[in-house]
């Protein structure tokens, strides 16, 4: 599990036992010698507690459950674990280093795309072109991040593989990225993936029936450290400068009903992989 994940079920462990507790935030910070803005950060998975403040918050909130207590404090003594953004890992941006640790804990993806291949499915040649448009990425990281987004899609190959679900626009098939040889490429990389066991690929057409959603946006789950615990469920969306991690229920929820919506709404499984390769022979 990533540090990123660690200090995530950190901080929804103490915020739901604050919670039941039912202690004030102002009391918890109180307690804490810090202000709200920093407890609020704590509970948010935006900064850390020492074991020793995770053990006397704990403490406070009455919880009982010595294994509950220990997997807590375990949580906070190994979430702020270095070194796994270094190297060649260094040249990917801040705001995306986040997700790849989400993602690559997670045992299931689903993800909508409405204009571009997600990452998950690019070839390198796809991502050299869309790098080759990027404005925050310097001609002299390229290779670094290709190596990263590289290693990422290890998810979907690795012994105990994510389930990955995917819905990609048909806009994603035909918006042209890098030239007809890495268009032709990619969509065969595509009908290709899209035969794994635990990879589900599906094509929304223009002419499907409904709304289609004119964002992009990926949910994930991630088991939890411990197996009483509930997995976490959550949603990434991003915009040019920010992104944000939704793990409401209320939120979560509303998209898992837009993602039924879309499922619904697209083409089967092999009807999709019909139409990516008659796309694909237009851009040969």
């Amino acid at each position: 599990m990533t540090p990123t994940v660690r200090l995530k079920f950190l901080s929804i462990y103490m915020r739901e036992a604050r919670k039941e507790a039912g202690v004030d935030m102002k009391d918890a910070a109180k307690l804490l010698g810090r202000d709200t803005t920093r407890v609020t950060k704590m509970e948010k998975g935006r900064e850390g507690l020492t074991p020793g403040d995770a053990k006397m918050l704990l403490d406070h909130y009455d919880v009982h459950s010595d294994e509950q207590k220990a997997a807590i404090v375990e949580l906070a003594r190994t979430r702020s674990q270095r070194g796994r953004w270094s190297g060649h890992r260094a040249a990917v941006p801040l705001q995306q280093r986040a997700y790849y640790d989400f993602e690559w804990d997670a045992n299931r993806i689903q993800h909508y795309g409405a204009e571009m291949v997600p990452g998950l499915l690019q070839t390198e040649a796809y991502m050299r072109a869309m790098l080759a448009r990027a404005i925050r990425v310097e001609s002299d990281e390229v290779d670094d991040v290709i190596t990263t987004r590289l290693e990422r899609q290890e998810v979907l190959f690795r012994q105990r593989p994510a389930t990955a679900n995917f819905v990609l626009s048909e806009s994603c098939l035909r918006r042209m990225v890098g030239g007809n040889a890495v268009m032709h490429e990619q969509l065969k990389h595509l009908a290709t993936i899209a035969r794994r066991p635990n990879v589900q690929l599906q094509v929304l057409p223009f002419d499907a029936p409904g709304n289609a959603s004119t964002f992009g946006f990926t949910m994930l789950r991630i088991p939890a450290p411990t197996a009483s615990a509930q997995p976490l469920e959550m949603v990434y969306v991003e915009n040019l400068h920010d992104a944000d991690y939704l793990d409401g229920i209320a939120e979560v929820s509303d998209y898992a009903a837009l993602w039924s919506r879309l499922t619904a709404n697209a083409s089967g499984l092999d009807k999709s992989r019909r139409l990516i390769l008659e796309i694909a022979q237009t851009y040969e």
